[in-house]
C-alpha cells in the first residue's frame, strides 16, 4: 500500500495549495481595487473637482488652522449644488470602506502566505524559497497599508489608505487655500495621494511574483513526482 500513498498525498498537497491560490488571488486584487479607487477619488477631487461645490464643504476647518471657514471659492446649497453633494456623500463613505478592505485584506494575505510556507515545507512540494519570499514581501506591504497616522496620531508618519478627512483638509491647503502652499508642500501632497499608493500598488506586485515563482516550482515538483511514482512501481514488480 505504500506505494499508493504518495500520488494520494500529492493530490492532497496540490489541492491546498490551488485553495491557498484563489484565496491570495482575491486578497490580492481587493488590495489593489482599493488602491486603485482612492487615487480615482483623488483625482476626482483634485483635477475634476466633484465636490468643489458641495455644501457639506462650508464651515470644515483644519486641525490646524485657527480660520472658520476653509471651504473652497464656491459653495451652493443642496438644491443647487447638484451632484456635488452627491458626490461628497458617495466618497465620504467610499474611502473608509476601501481602507477597510484593504487593511483586512493585507492582514489575511500574510496569513495566506504564511499557510502556503508551511505547505510547501510539509508536503515538500517545492517552491519554498518562493512562498517564503512573498510572505516577507506581504509583511512589508501590511506595514504600508496600516494607517499609522491614525495609530501614532503624527504627520511624519502614514499609510498609504487615507479618509475623506484626509483629502479634503490636504486639498484645501494645497489647492483651494493655496496662496499659502509652497513648492515642497505640493511635491508632499501630490506624493501622498499618488505616489504613495502606486508604490504599494508596486509591493503588491513583488508578492504577487514571489508566489506564482513558488507554485510554478510546487506544480513542477508535484507533477514530476507522480510520473516517477508508475515507474518505481514498475522496478519493483
Amino acid at each position: 500500500m505504500e506505494p499508493v500513498r504518495a500520488p494520494l498525498e500529492n493530490e492532497e498537497y496540490h489541492a491546498a495549495l490551488f485553495t491557498v491560490r484563489r484565496a491570495k488571488n482575491c486578497l490580492w486584487w481587493t488590495i489593489v481595487l482599493s488602491l486603485v479607487i482612492q487615487m480615482a477619488v483623488f483625482v476626482s477631487v483634485r483635477f475634476i473637482g466633484v465636490i468643489d461645490e458641495a455644501p457639506q464643504l462650508a464651515g470644515i476647518a483644519s486641525v490646524n488652522d485657527k480660520q472658520t471657514t476653509t471651504a473652497p471659492v464656491k459653495v451652493l446649497d443642496e438644491e443647487t449644488a447638484g451632484p456635488a453633494w452627491m458626490w461628497y456623500e458617495v466618497l465620504k463613505w467610499a474611502l473608509p470602506v476601501t481602507k477597510f478592505a484593504a487593511l483586512v485584506s493585507g492582514a489575511l494575505l500574510v496569513l495566506t502566505m504564511l499557510t502556503a510556507v508551511q505547505l510547501s515545507l510539509v508536503g515538500r512540494t517545492g517552491g519554498v524559497a518562493g512562498f517564503i519570499g512573498g510572505f516577507f514581501w506581504s509583511l512589508l506591504l501590511l506595514v504600508f497599508l496600516i494607517p499609522w497616522q491614525q495609530i501614532i496620531g503624527s504627520s511624519l508618519t502614514c499609510g498609504a489608505l487615507y479618509n475623506f478627512n484626509d483629502l479634503i483638509d490636504w486639498t484645501r491647503r494645497m489647492v483651494w487655500n493655496a496662496k499659502d502652499a509652497t513648492t515642497v508642500s505640493k511635491i508632499l501632497y501630490y506624493d501622498r495621494f499618488i505616489g504613495y499608493p502606486v508604490f504599494v500598488a508596486l509591493l503588491s506586485l513583488v508578492v504577487q511574483m514571489k508566489f506564482i515563482r513558488g507554485w510554478r516550482r510546487a506544480s513542477l515538483s508535484i507533477m514530476q513526482s507522480d510520473l516517477r511514482e508508475p515507474a518505481d512501481q514498475n522496478d519493483k514488480l
